[in-house]
């Protein structure tokens, strides 16, 4: 059976549950009321073709993935790919958007081109080793340093932090080890259980891991590669408590952010629904945004918003941008004032979302289930999951 089919059979039951809630209209959804988007947006897909998977290399809609939970935009312009059914990370080239280069918004689609980076289609393992000898078991979240030089992937069922020198494609590891454990400790003598989001400070000396499976937020001290544990109670103490390290709890983090002074972390949430912020400084946590336990569309402010499956975070200057999985939209929340609007996708005017793989304009523009997302230039890039596409927000 291909590796595909078996991550909807088996791995990502709940994402298809998801799916299947929000497909039915879940009836706290619909009772909190729907989004409305803040400004006028053109949804396009740039890469990749709807529910047609694979591993083709090409320009833009001639190239294929397979259910990718992971993009990131390089200092360069490149956008980073974890592909994560094909269980390799790939790379997008954009003649539209360049680093330190900001062109007008029709270009931004324009010569985009896929290649592969490492590992290699549907084998799923570990290893070592440059370019297409290497593997990956569901690589998820990444973070890049801030030459451009490293990539860092959360190789999520290996359970293991692994990084990529760009120059050669050569991939190592540098913490954790295959088997599912929590502790604290230096490379792979510390434990991960399913790591899905990386973060970098701003400084490029900590990489900061949404340890999903342990519901904890870990820290690794890259000249050391020690691992330490910042916030969470651990795998059995799942919760939305905020507070001081280890009292605050978590259910099933996903992604990161950290903030361009480097002193607040943002936290996609995820199983609560909601976006946490921690104090680097002391590991105080709080909740910014949505409602323990009560997934909804909600928008205003930050206590009176309501999220449904939050899977990653992007920040830009003030603003956070959230891919809001299950309600088949991209959220942004106002740094400043802690507001949350809608800015792309659309709900039914009762709150159902409308999952979809439309292009368009404001409205009319639809994701299936966006998993990932990243900015650059004011330009997101999104991953629309399970569509197998990887599409574009211009404002």
């Amino acid at each position: 059976m291909k590796k595909g089919r078996e991550m909807e059979s088996k791995g990502n039951r709940k994402w298809k549950a998801s799916f299947g809630m929000a497909s039915l209209g879940l009836g706290i959804a619909f009772v909190l009321g729907a989004s409305v988007q803040a400004q006028a947006v053109d949804v396009t897909t740039v890469a990749g073709v709807f529910h047609e998977r694979g591993d083709v290399d090409g320009p833009g809609i001639e190239s294929r993935f397979e259910f990718p939970q992971g993009i990131l935009a390089a200092p360069d312009g490149s956008i980073y790919i974890a592909d994560t059914g094909n269980d390799m990370i790939r790379k997008i080239t954009t003649g539209g958007v360049s680093g330190g280069v900001q062109v007008p918004l029709h270009l931004h689609h324009m010569s985009v081109t896929v290649e592969s980076v490492a590992g290699a289609n549907h084998r799923a393992r570990y290893r070592d080793g440059v370019g297409p000898n290497a593997r990956f078991n569901n690589p998820e979240g990444m973070a890049i340093s801030p030459d451009g030089k490293t990539l860092y992937v959360a190789d999520s069922r290996n359970n293991m932090i692994r990084k990529i020198d760009l120059a050669t494609k050569t991939v190592s590891t540098i913490a954790g080890h295959t088997f599912p454990s929590s502790g604290d400790g230096v490379g792979k003598e510390a434990g991960f259980e399913s790591p899905r989001g990386l973060a970098m400070s701003p400084d490029g000396k900590t990489l900061y891991v949404a340890d999903s499976g342990n519901n904890m937020i870990r820290k690794i001290d890259l000249s050391t590669n020690a691992v330490t544990t910042l916030a969470g109670a651990g795998k059995l103490m799942a919760g939305y408590a905020d507070g001081v390290g280890t009292q605050a709890t978590f259910k099933e983090p996903r992604s990161l952010a950290v903030s361009s002074d480097g002193q607040t972390l943002y936290i996609a949430d995820t199983r609560n629904h909601l976006i946490r912020k921690m104090i680097l400084a002391t590991n105080s946590v709080s909740t910014l945004a949505g409602h323990a336990g009560f997934p909804g569309t909600l928008n205003g402010p930050g206590p009176d918003a309501y999220f449904y499956h939050p899977t990653s975070i992007s920040i830009d200057g003030n603003k956070l941008y959230v891919a809001d999985g299950a309600n088949a939209d991209i959220r942004m929340v106002d740094l400043n004032t802690g507001v949350v609007s809608t800015v792309a996708g659309a709900t039914l005017s009762g709150g159902v979302p409308i999952a979809g793989r439309e292009d368009g304009m404001g409205l009319e523009g639809h994701f299936q289930f966006p998993g990932a997302l990243t900015v650059l230039h004011g330009v997101l890039f999104v991953a629309d999951t399970p569509a197998d596409t990887i599409r574009e927000v211009s404002f």
